[in-house]
């Protein structure tokens, strides 16, 4: 299983001894997008003193970067990045901006307070599980659609099916398109479910979809 990402973008705010910390936690699909993250930040916040940040991306959290933005080294990227190896997260950036209050914090200070902000950001921000999964496609004649659709729903799946696709005549003539994605451990039992129903289809794997910890085999949605 890959690993999961964050569901939204999500804030957190503290203060420690008059310095004010303001996490936000990002989607990405790239650590290129990091540097960006930070150049909005700091238009978005002129007056601060720090604005650091930490990423992970790629599907097994391959590719990770931070950058502690002028704090004593390893006080606050580090901890951030820390944060999400910790929730076991990836394609997630966090960044941190810091209004200094006057008051040092020292190394273990500033540890704490990056890392715990960074913490309380990616858990409000909730998370997705990744799965491997599978597209079933097939065509249904107009006079079934319905019944089939149904039938589908029924077993908790989520079918589209594609009325405008069919044939040019009349009345019950022409096919529907069917399509639907579970994830591969239930995908022996969907394609079953279609033999059954006497529906013809093909499977096309290697997708992924997203989902709640806990939810249903064939909720979520391809990322």
């Amino acid at each position: 299983m890959a690993k999961s990402t964050i569901a939204r973008h999500a804030s957190a705010e503290m203060e420690i001894s008059r310095s004010r910390f303001v996490a936000t936690a990002h989607r990405i699909d790239s650590l290129d997008e990091l540097a960006e993250l930070v150049r909005t930040a700091r238009r978005a916040h002129p007056d601060a003193r720090h604005v650091c940040s930490a990423g992970v991306a790629g599907g097994n959290g391959e590719a990770s970067r931070s950058n502690d933005d002028g704090e004593p080294g390893g006080t606050a990227g580090a901890p951030i990045l820390s944060a999400i190896a910790g929730r076991d997260l990836t394609d997630v950036a966090v960044l941190v901006v810091r209004w200094f209050g006057g008051v040092k914090l020292g190394t273990g200070g500033l540890v704490r307070a990056y890392g715990g902000i960074a913490a309380q950001a990616l858990d409000a921000a909730g998370r997705l599980e990744r799965v491997p999964a599978s597209e079933l496609r097939g065509r249904l004649a107009m006079a079934d659609a319905p019944r089939i659709e149904h039938a589908l729903r029924t077993a908790g799946h989520q079918p589209v099916v594609d009325y405008s696709q069919a044939g040019s005549g009349t009345g019950d003539n022409g096919d529907a398109a069917l399509r639907f994605t579970v994830d591969d451990a239930h995908l022996r039992a969907a394609r079953a479910l279609l033999a059954q129903l006497g529906v013809a289809h093909e499977a096309r794997g290697g997708l992924m979809i997203e989902r709640p910890p806990g939810a249903s085999s064939a909720a979520g949605r391809i990322p």
